[in-house]
């Protein structure tokens, strides 16, 4: 199932959005709000602490790469993953 940003703010759930660079994956952390969050977490705009267990993928591959860590790595077996529309 495909994902746009505006459902992510809507049902308001804090995201990792995953692309990839030559290849490697690339996670960035955001707040419901849209707001890109620093490494604690804490989001600069609203205040909250989020917990980033969606991971929005910007294509095919990264989707790929994020499936396959959700179903083979244990950090990441409570962590959901759906292709990024526009």
């Amino acid at each position: 199932m495909a994902i746009t940003l505006d459902d992510l703010k809507l049902r308001a759930i804090d995201y990792l959005l995953a692309s990839t660079e030559d290849g490697q994956l690339v996670l960035e952390p955001f707040c419901s709000c849209g707001s890109p969050l620093d490494e604690d977490y804490r989001c600069a705009q609203c205040g909250k602490i989020c917990d980033c267990k969606f991971v929005a993928c910007s294509g095919a591959q990264a989707l790929g790469i994020v499936e396959k860590l959700i179903s083979g790595s244990p950090g990441f077996r409570d962590f959901e993953a759906s292709l990024l529309v526009k």
